[in-house]
């Protein structure tokens, strides 16, 4: 009855407005329990034989999807149709034991409770466990979500090293080389007064937005933004070499400069009556850089005397110039083309600086692309479409792969 009755059920699609799924419970049941009413039958030979066996099935049927109360009223119908077939055979003149046979449906009653309790806890634990991957998964959700807009508040390299968790080098203060960067918009001042707020909000909005472009395009971090300017560093808190950071800074100052002659032409063209032009200053140096602040809120950071000198010479810089220190210069002399201006002493600063006027990026001869082939092996390189972290992420996939050459320090 209990099969004919799921067949029907899954015949008709009724199944598919239940929690349970009956395909899992017919297979199970013919394969293990169907040799058993064969037992009951052939062996036993008479309908208590059978109807013990029946009550099994269903026990078994009701137990793979419903709770405590189901299994229940499947053991007691299955037990009122037993003492009914008794009640037959007695009333037909077969000698039937009383005792005996309630005491069989007492012990058997006394099992399927035992079994109900337990089916019940292992059915509540899989809700349970159901309903706590699907709060886990809508946990997950809200957390992606939360992440995607904390990037536009907390700049990416340091969202994912904090995401890492390998060490507190972010939360505490460390000594390193780097290379820091500084910018603003000359006379924004005037520029504001002659603007909308919406207007000026729009035009800063897409200013920052490919400035901000550019230093992740070369691999840099976003310190802060201070009304018109910017503060981005290389080497922290994604460690680099000293050279390999100067010179994705000064590379990204000169894409700077020529994706803001592009935007001058396209708020030319809205409208706009004032040319943006923005000083640029770059400093390489020690300093300390980490969390800065309370418990309860810190900003990540670089101080010192090396930052001062970025600031400086930003301040120093005509509009549309960039300027770099001599210790930039020293680690990226024979990549860029540079004018000296003479040494200079900063505001703040015990010793006279040597001041850079960077003018472009030295053209480097280098074929559009790069064709290698061997057994195993197909190596086709653009170099010159590559940035310095793309660059880098190839060197590394080769070292994983393939592992350092020998004799190579």
């Amino acid at each position: 009855m209990a099969h004919t009755a799921c067949y029907l059920i899954v015949s008709t699609g009724l199944d598919g407005r239940f929690s349970f799924d009956p395909h899992f419970v017919i297979i199970p049941n013919w394969v293990f329990f169907a040799p058993m009413v064969a037992y009951g039958y052939y062996s036993l030979g008479d309908a208590r034989g059978l109807m013990q066996v029946g009550w099994f099935m269903g026990f078994f049927f009701c137990a793979g999807y419903v709770r405590f109360k189901g299994v229940m009223l499947t053991a007691c119908w299955y037990m009122i149709l037993y003492l009914g077939v008794v009640g037959i055979a007695h009333w037909h003149g077969r000698p039937v034991d009383v005792l005996e046979e309630s005491i069989r449906s007492a012990i058997f009653l006394a099992v399927c409770v035992f079994f109900a309790f337990l089916l019940d806890k292992v059915a509540a634990q899989k809700e349970y466990l159901k309903d706590s991957v699907q709060t886990l998964r809508e946990k997950d959700q809200v957390i992606s979500l939360l992440n995607r807009k904390l990037t536009k508040f907390v700049t990416t390299p340091l969202v994912e090293e904090l995401a890492k968790g390998e060490n507190d080098s972010i939360l505490n203060h460390q000594r390193c080389k780097i290379s820091v960067f500084f910018s603003d918009i000359q006379d924004f001042s005037i520029i504001t007064d002659a603007m909308e707020p919406e207007e000026l909000a729009q035009l800063l909005n897409e200013y920052f937005a490919e400035m901000i472009r550019i230093v992740f395009q070369f691999g840099g971090t976003v310190d802060k933004l201070m009304g018109d300017g910017l503060v981005a560093l290389f080497g922290a808190p994604v460690a680099v070499e000293p050279a390999s950071g100067a010179l994705r800074c000064v590379q990204m100052a000169v894409n700077m400069q020529q994706r803001l002659d592009v935007l001058n032409e396209q708020w030319k063209a809205r409208g706009c009556a004032h040319t943006i032009k923005v000083r640029m200053g770059i400093n390489t140096g020690l300093a300390i850089v980490g969390s800065f602040g309370s418990d309860a809120w810190a900003n990540y950071t670089a101080i010192g005397s090396q930052i001062n000198i970025a600031a400086r010479l930003q301040q120093m810089a005509e509009p549309g110039q960039i300027l770099i220190s001599h210790s930039t210069y020293s680690l990226v002399a024979d990549k860029i083309k540079a004018k000296q201006m003479g040494k200079t002493f900063l505001k703040g600063s015990h010793y006279p600086i040597q001041v850079y006027q960077l003018d472009e990026l030295a053209a480097q001869e280098s074929p559009t692309s790069i064709k290698w082939q061997a057994h195993g092996c197909s190596v086709c390189l653009q170099p010159a479409i590559l940035d310095i972290p793309e660059k880098e992420s190839f060197v590394q996939m080769l070292e994983k792969y393939l592992g350092k050459p020998t004799g190579m320090s």
